[in-house]
């Protein structure tokens, strides 16, 4: 049987596609973003549309950086956690 290390390092855990379904919330706010996004460029010229594509594309790419940087934070702090249970800080049953 492989270690966790050893499943996450050859890509046999993937996190990020183990995060379930949306709520019925997060849908109807992302329907309303994409419409109110639909509505905003129908109304820009070329110049216009292609700084709102910079501007989503920009928002894209920070929030897979935060993304990542919670993921990382997250499982230290579980690892933290481990460390400590394990090494006497809290009671196992």
């Amino acid at each position: 049987m492989n270690s966790i290390i050893n499943e996450l390092y050859y890509g046999n855990i993937r996190p990020v596609e183990q995060m379930g379904k949306l709520t019925p919330e997060v849908k109807a706010i992302l329907k309303r973003m994409h419409e109110n996004e639909d509505k905003l460029e129908g109304s820009l010229n070329e110049q216009e549309k292609a700084l709102l594509h910079a501007i989503k594309d920009d928002r894209l790419e920070a929030a897979c950086i935060i993304q990542e940087k919670l993921f990382r934070e997250a499982f230290t702090l579980g690892a933290r956690l481990m460390a400590e249970m394990l090494v006497g800080g809290l009671p196992v049953s």
